[in-house]
């Protein structure tokens, strides 16, 4: 089994850094501040042209400014400790177990987790398997 994941980036935390506002951004590569905002938000997605313009504005590799993080983690991460407490009561996963879910990658999912816990993971989090985790092929 593997984390589904999903494309994150630093460009707030770059352009904050160097001070700029989200407008500024957008003026240096040529898009809306709308598109600087989504981009930051994780809801779009640029295009390759676009990546390396903020990759050279920031004088970064796109690897250093985009990436892959599972899911999981900004769903666990936006959780109250009461929250993920009454996770593991309806899972029966301990409460150390799940958080270290933030932290392990996808070859450790699979020795760490059983299918049956990753399906009961998911429904005490309200959502369905599969938008969490993959299986092997």
């Amino acid at each position: 089994m593997k984390f589904k994941k999903k494309l994150v980036s630093r460009i707030k935390e770059l352009r904050e850094e160097n001070n700029m506002n989200q407008q500024e951004l957008a003026d240096l590569v040529g898009v809306s501040r709308q598109t600087i905002y989504y981009m930051e938000k994780g809801s779009y997605n640029p295009s390759l042209t676009l990546s390396f313009k903020i990759a050279e504005i920031f004088n970064e590799t796109i690897e250093d400014i985009f990436y892959y993080q599972p899911e999981i983690r900004d769903i666990l991460g936006n959780k109250t400790l009461d929250e993920t407490i009454e996770i593991t009561k309806k899972t029966g996963i301990s409460l150390d177990k799940i958080a270290k879910l933030k932290e392990i990658n996808d070859e450790q999912l699979t020795e760490r987790f059983t299918k049956s816990e990753l399906a009961k993971l998911s429904q005490a989090l309200g959502m369905k398997f599969e938008d969490l985790f993959l299986e092997d092929k």
